[in-house]
């Protein structure tokens, strides 16, 4: 009984944060997303040389499906923007939009091939640009799971170019309050700018992978010297609130020049 009891409010609780967080637009957004892949795929039998935009309904509708609710926080400005809280948006709501994406993809296969419409294209060419003959048996689930990954990296690519700065620019105090970060009018300033350090430090780590998998050693060693200057700077910017952070079970990190107190 308190097994059972302890998972009610759990559940209780989760479907009460996608009750929250999963807006309206957002499961409209997903629909439409869902059923343009569905769309991408019946284009994509008769498109053998992969030249057909509409193909790409496949990934693009799934991606935007799993990305709107991490988007439309730009115009929700009561909302907390703090990874920790926007991090679960990513994981979560690109899951709803590949699994239906799936699933209808995987209807439509179904039909494409018993109408023998695959059949056709790859008799027209065996080494068809999605249906090739020696390709994957299910390609709906593929295309569904790369929707996933590329709906999961455009969340994560929105939030650190466009939501976090635009916070940070427009919202400091909340960015600064939302990070645990001193409020105090006296580590204002400094707080803003290390947090603005944040989204250019994750930028240039993305430079860094560039670099290094495409062995550019001039790229991979000036990106980490640069993000080593940026971490740094960060750590010597920053000051938090330690009151705060010790009370939510929260790192003070490292605060560079900061008596410990």
């Amino acid at each position: 009984m308190t097994s059972s009891g302890q998972k009610r409010p759990e559940s209780t609780k989760q479907r009460g944060w996608l009750a929250e967080n999963y807006s309206i637009p957002a499961r409209i957004v997903t629909v439409v997303g869902v059923l343009a892949s569905a769309w991408g795929l019946a284009a994509a039998v008769g498109d053998t040389e992969g030249e057909n935009p509409v193909s790409w309904l496949m990934f693009i509708g799934p991606a935007l499906a799993g990305a709107f609710p991490t988007i439309e926080l730009a115009w929700h400005r009561d909302r907390n923007l703090s990874m920790a809280t926007v991090k679960p948006r990513w994981f979560v709501f690109p899951l709803f939009g590949a699994l239906g994406a799936v699933i209808v993809m995987g209807v439509t296969e179904i039909v494409m091939r018993a109408s023998g419409a695959v059949a056709a294209a790859q008799a027209q060419d065996k080494w068809h640009y999605w249906f090739a003959e020696d390709g994957p048996s299910a390609p709906s689930i593929a295309f569904g799971l790369l929707g996933y990954v590329a709906g999961l990296l455009l969340a994560v690519a929105v939030y650190v170019v466009v939501l976090w700065p635009l916070q940070i620019l427009l919202r400091p105090r909340q960015a600064i309050d939302e990070n645990m970060m001193d409020t105090s009018e006296e580590n204002f300033r400094r707080n803003r700018a290390a947090l603005a350090l944040m989204p250019i430090i994750v930028v240039v780590a993305v430079v860094i992978a560039i670099g290094l998998t495409s062995e550019n050693t001039v790229l991979a060693v000036v990106s980490i010297a640069v993000e080593v200057a940026l971490v740094v700077a960060g750590m010597a910017l920053q000051r938090v609130d330690r009151k705060r952070r010790a009370a939510a079970g929260v790192g003070t990190g490292v605060e560079i020049g900061r008596k410990r107190s």
